[in-house]
């Protein structure tokens, strides 16, 4: 695997000469297209200087807020997997009864307590109601239980990805994953992109992964995805 990803990475520098610029599907896409799961275009993020910023307008290198081990960490902002600004998708928006709500595609994963009190990341489309989300109150991460869920069509979408591979979404914590079935393989499948942007940022490179593109799936997620497809079919979630 290890060997695959440093191949994927190094299209880094060659993806325009290969693969030039098409269009993705986006949020919903179906079976053999690219899926990413992403936050509603209405979803707030807090920065590390408490600014709280819409998750759109998010640049590469915000130090954001996120969770690392059940604590409240500041992470890097590294790439946007998906970016939609004018677009529509399906979202599953929760409520919980400390009044935090959050809005997230179907496919994206979000951590539950299980009944043995342990994290479980589960996508957007299997929580029910009574399951419990982890929240911020007064600067601490507290349980707090679904109490409603609605689904609903908002405009604009977007996935960023930081260096835990986590954020705290409207104070909600939340996966920056989706369509992987399994959180923790997605962040070890990913550390070599992360140690990737490390080095580049070291030396100057203010964006490795070129987030300048217009509105669309990142290229580099689309080869990922299609790859892992053919690779290991087995770690994706179905639609």
């Amino acid at each position: 695997m290890f060997i695959f990803t440093i191949v994927i990475l190094f299209l880094v520098s060659n993806h325009h000469r290969i693969y030039g610029q098409d269009d993705g599907k986006g949020a919903n896409a179906k079976s053999t297209e690219v899926s990413v799961g992403c936050f509603s275009g209405d979803s707030l993020v807090t920065l590390a200087n408490g600014e709280r910023k819409q998750i759109g307008n998010l640049k590469i290198g915000d130090e954001i807020l996120a969770v690392n081990q059940l604590k409240i960490v500041s992470s890097e902002m590294i790439i946007m997997l998906d970016k939609e600004k004018s677009k529509q998708a399906k979202f599953y928006t929760f409520l919980t009864d400390s009044g935090h709500q959050i809005s997230l595609t179907d496919l994206h994963l979000i951590p539950i307590i299980s009944s043995d009190e342990k994290i479980d990341y589960i996508p957007a489309k299997e929580i029910k109601l009574g399951d419990r989300f982890y929240v911020v109150v007064n600067g601490q991460l507290k349980h707090s239980s679904v109490i409603n869920i609605s689904i609903e069509f908002k405009t604009g979408y977007f996935a960023p990805l930081t260096m835990t591979g986590t954020l705290l979404v409207n104070d909600v914590f939340a996966s920056c994953y989706a369509s992987a079935k399994n959180h923790h393989f997605a962040q070890i499948f990913m550390a070599p992109f992360r140690w990737y942007y490390q080095l580049a940022r070291f030396i100057s490179i203010n964006d490795p992964f070129n987030n300048t593109q217009t509105d669309g799936i990142h290229w580099l997620i689309k080869i990922i995805y299609q790859s892992i497809r053919y690779i290991l079919p087995s770690t994706l979630q179905s639609f």
